[in-house]
């Protein structure tokens, strides 16, 4: 009897053994993980790159707004300019034909008679 105690827990102990599901192989879990790692890595520093990307990007738009705005405040000869000089007629005197007065004259009446 005492002979078939251990006899029965060998017997139990490899039974439970050979009813174990098969464990992945060890090298294909490391790959896994690894692979999992690098991604995860990959993503991470993907995110972080554009976020300082942003970051001085919204630095440079600030900076430009603010000389921009800013310009005219620090500026102390800022003074308007002066306006253009209006566009002169050229000369018409010689260049228009003169009435005679009977025309002078005729033209009037037609304008007196228009208007009354």
């Amino acid at each position: 009897m005492k002979t078939l105690i251990p006899v029965f827990f060998v017997a139990v102990f490899l039974s439970v053994l050979s009813c174990a599901p098969d464990l992945p192989d060890k090298k294909e879990l490391i790959e896994e993980i690894y692979s999992a790692r690098v991604d995860q890595a990959r993503i991470q520093k993907d995110a972080d790159c554009r976020q300082k990307q942003l970051e001085k990007a919204e630095a440079k738009v600030d900076s430009i707004l603010h000389s921009l705005l800013n310009a005219d405040l620090h500026d102390t000869l800022n003074f308007p300019s002066r306006p253009l000089k209006p566009h002169k007629p050229d000369h018409i005197i010689g260049t228009v034909e003169q009435f005679e007065v009977e025309q002078r004259d005729i033209l009037i009446r037609r304008c007196y008679q228009v208007y009354n």
